[in-house]
């Protein structure tokens, strides 16, 4: 189970990227909620867990490549590593705020 909430949460960083492919980030986020749903209803059983993990395979393969590719799109943006810098500065300035 922590496997496929692991995967919902890939699926999730994703949201912001475009895809190139047949699934959009909408798509993603929707196959991300279909998949907790099934797998809270699911609860323990290993074997149910392993169906929805099969179910949603080439839909997860396909959000995961589009995370990927989002990744190393952004490794050379400017505004990325800006709004990482800014990110850094807002937690630093609210820890110390405590």
């Amino acid at each position: 189970m922590k496997k496929l909430f692991v995967s919902a949460g890939v699926v999730s960083a994703m949201f912001l990227s475009s895809c190139g492919g047949d699934l959009s980030p909408c798509d993603c986020m929707t196959t991300t909620v279909e998949m907790m749903k099934e797998a809270s209803e699911a609860g323990q059983d290993e074997a149910k867990i392993k169906e929805i993990e099969e179910k949603y395979k080439s839909e997860m393969e396909a959000c995961k490549k589009m995370g990927e590719n989002m990744e190393k799109e952004l490794e050379d943006c400017p505004a990325m590593k800006e709004m990482q810098g800014l990110m850094g500065e807002m937690m630093m300035n609210g820890l110390g705020d405590q």
